[in-house]
């Protein structure tokens, strides 16, 4: 299957953050330096208190660095970046609006016209298996239908640059790993530059064109492993010797600093 290139760069250059509380400083991120392609996945796996969070959002600019920059098509972050699609763990639906106006509440606060996208909308519901669901309301749905609206809330103004910050962690196993699925189903179809944080090797190494793995806080880039496996990534790939090689390696390198002990 062919993707589009829909996506864009994005340079993150020595990126350090320490957040400051009284007297206390804790640092969160320890200079990261990481270029990421147009239409690439990356996936940012690592333990809990590393700083992946903190990465995404300050890629987003929803926080700013105490050192280093980062660069999005080649400007500067300095605020909140708007040209971009976020998915968060929670899926934060308006519990007053049915599916279909929650995915278009992105388009109300962005100033546009919201029945110009209710045809994308609907397709972009159907792909993810919510067609039919669009007039319910989020306390009818299961979790994984609600974070499935929320993914689609994210995509509907055909953004450029995707982050993700373990959208998938709250769910049940099966409901995961069909989400995983549909996830890919969507690069493949779009292409965005799709930035993944992500507790769970596994969920990276079949998600992910590359898999950045940090260290323990103050979090930096221990290795970064590029995923040669053919996609979609179906039943037989997540079975192949290569795939468990992959989760093996990222495995040790947990293994290496005490984060995974047996």
């Amino acid at each position: 299957m062919q993707r589009s290139e829909a996506g864009v760069p994005v340079l993150i250059s020595g990126v350090s953050k320490t957040f400051h509380r009284a007297e206390m400083q804790t640092q969160a991120l320890g200079h990261v330096d990481l270029a990421v392609k147009p239409g690439e996945f990356v996936a940012v796996v690592g333990p809990s208190g590393c700083g992946k969070s903190t990465l995404l959002k300050i890629i987003a600019g929803l926080l700013g660095p105490s050192e280093g920059k980062i660069e999005i098509a080649g400007n500067v972050i300095s605020g909140p970046h708007t040209d971009l699609g976020i998915v968060f763990q929670s899926p934060v639906l308006l519990d007053w609006r049915n599916v279909l106006d929650n995915v278009l509440v992105q388009i109300d606060l962005r100033g546009g016209d919201p029945d110009a996208y209710r045809e994308r909308a609907m397709m972009l519901l159907a792909k993810v298996g919510l067609a039919g669901f669009e007039n319910r309301m989020p306390r009818e749905l299961s979790g994984g239908m609600r974070q499935r609206a929320a993914i689609v809330r994210a995509l509907i103004h055909t953004p450029p640059l995707l982050m993700m910050d373990e959208p998938f962690g709250a769910l049940d196993a099966l409901t995961r790993e069909q989400m995983r699925i549909d996830l890919e189903k969507l690069w493949l179809d779009r292409g965005q530059t799709t930035f993944f944080i992500t507790h769970g090797i596994s969920e990276a190494v079949a998600l992910a064109d590359r898999v950045v793995v940090m260290t323990p806080r103050p979090g930096r880039i221990e290795r970064i492993i590029d995923i040669d496996l053919p996609r979609p990534r179906n039943k037989a790939v997540i079975n192949s010797p290569r795939f468990t090689e992959y989760c093996d390696e990222i495995t040790e390198c947990f293994m290496r600093h005490g984060v995974i002990q047996y």
